[in-house]
């Protein structure tokens, strides 16, 4: 149990690192001088952003918080709620360079994906086995 629990905090922090290195590879046409500008109406749409910082910070550490100090199962379920939901994102996003296709997010991407299937996968296990002890 507790090699699981090792094993989704390891996954949850390596999708923190995925989506920073994300926002480093959308930044690097920068060095180029390359505008990277999603809109350039000069207004940055707030709605966007914090769903950015929810994405990237806040359901990762609050996925981890539910793992680390709780083995109450329905404070568990709500990790998994989260993993699901990561998956499920990160599978939509990685749909998106079929039409918007970035050689930058090539490698970032399916890597993202597939890190948050197992997440996915690891944190169901655990709501499990918290089941049927």
């Amino acid at each position: 149990m507790e090699r699981l629990k090792q094993r989704i905090v390891l996954l949850w922090t390596l999708i923190m690192g995925g989506f920073a290195f994300h926002c480093i590879a959308d930044l690097l046409p920068l060095f180029w001088s390359a505008d990277i500008a999603a809109d350039n109406s000069g207004t940055a749409p707030e709605g966007m952003l914090l769903l950015m910082m929810a994405l990237s910070y806040l359901i990762p550490a609050i996925g981890i918080l539910c793992l680390l100090f709780s083995k109450r199962r329905g404070i568990l379920m709500i990790n998994t709620v989260l993993a699901v939901f990561t998956a499920v994102f990160c599978i939509f996003h990685l749909s998106e360079l079929i039409t918007e296709f970035t050689l930058a997010q090539v490698a970032i991407l399916p890597a993202m994906a597939t890190i948050a299937i197992l997440l996915a996968i690891d944190s169901i296990r655990m709501t499990k086995k918290i089941k049927t002890e």
